[in-house]
């Protein structure tokens, strides 16, 4: 089974300054759709790459969290690149869209690598005319 990080206030900076990709359930004890979608959640998990960091909060023990992301329906999964909230999944949803909201987040994030490769290699090329026109 997968691991699955508690945060909280103190241990949030792991999705927040991380590069890639990271996945965060937000619910409470108290709440019966949470608890009933609990299994759902962690079927999920278990089909992210390792790569992915995956956790949850319990918004009884982490305040300052619920405010600053907004949290208002239970439980509410937020996707994350590169510590920035790029999607939120509200209520019990079935695992496709789960999939699928990562799945678009995995797709840009390779887009991206390949845009930067991209740019890398004109940099090369810029710094290779340079060169000629100084000899």
């Amino acid at each position: 089974m997968r691991k699955l990080h508690t945060l909280n206030e103190d241990t949030f900076h792991e999705i927040e300054w991380k590069e890639g990709l990271a996945v965060v359930r937000f619910y409470a004890p108290w709440c019966p759709p949470c608890h009933n979608s609990e299994r759902l959640f962690n079927t999920f998990v278990e089909s992210i790459e390792d790569n992915v960091i995956v956790g949850t909060v319990n918004v009884d023990q982490a305040p300052v969290l619920t405010t600053r992301y907004n949290i208002w329906g239970l439980p509410s999964v937020l996707m994350f690149k590169d510590g920035q909230l790029i999607h939120r999944i509200v209520g019990v949803k079935p695992i496709s869209d789960y999939q699928k909201a990562l799945d678009e987040l995995i797709k840009s994030e390779s887009n991206n690598d390949e845009k930067n490769e991209a740019k890398s290699s004109i940099g090369t090329l810029c710094l290779t005319k340079s060169e000629i026109k100084a000899e």
